[in-house]
């Protein structure tokens, strides 16, 4: 007898086994969206591919939107932790952190190319992740102020100037990873990590001038 009296099945528990079906689930739906586009989402079809049943689809997700934009936030959410942690384990002063935190940043979403695909082309056809994708846009540039404030000893506030930055480089480097994911930015992902690190660099020194202008 497999069953147990606590809800065990096979060694797993209830929760075990759903959170498994979700998991496949975001899986199929990777390999789906990431290689064939939003558009080719179904129930069916990633059920099928899940090798999950219909009904347990709903268990995880209210409908397909909502598989899709836990798709992409956790895409995002991942490439976020990874920079993160690379800024504040790289030694060296703020121009090495910061560089190792782009490179950790693209290489996360452009390892695997379903990943890159999702986070930026697939995000166009849908209203609701082009908001999640504005959201984790939104969450790196709080990421650069946090650990620009921290590189340069920058004091918490109203700090217009370093809001203005955060969005200008952000907003920036994501337009240039997207003309190069589409191929109109022939250049090897090792030029394009040191283009857009050269970037904030730069743009990270330009700190103090625009912090006299807006003064």
């Amino acid at each position: 007898m497999t069953r147990a009296f606590n809800g065990t099945y096979r060694g797993t528990t209830l929760d075990e086994r759903r959170e498994q079906r979700r998991r496949r689930l975001l899986d199929a739906a990777l390999e789906i969206v990431g290689t064939q586009g939003l558009a080719a989402l179904t129930v069916r079809g990633v059920c099928e591919q899940a090798k999950v049943g219909p009904r347990f689809f709903y268990e995880s997700f209210t409908d397909l939107d909502a598989l899709a934009a836990t798709l992409l936030d956790e895409v995002q959410g991942e490439a976020l932790t990874r920079a993160r942690t690379a800024m504040t384990e790289t030694p060296g002063g703020s121009d090495q952190k910061l560089r190792a935190g782009v490179a950790a940043l693209i290489i996360a979403v452009t390892d695997d190319p379903r990943r890159a695909n999702i986070a930026f082309a697939q995000a166009y056809g849908s209203e609701l992740l082009m908001r999640r994708r504005f959201e984790g846009m939104r969450q790196v540039a709080a990421l650069l102020i946090e650990q620009t404030r921290v590189l340069l000893d920058r004091p918490e506030g109203d700090d217009t100037a370093l809001t203005a930055l955060a969005q200008l480089i952000t907003g920036g480097a994501a337009e240039l990873i997207l003309v190069w994911l589409d191929g109109g930015l022939k250049v090897d992902r090792p030029v394009l990590i040191d283009l857009v690190a050269d970037y904030v660099v730069a743009m990270v020194d330009r700190l103090p001038g625009m912090t006299e202008k807006l003064a």
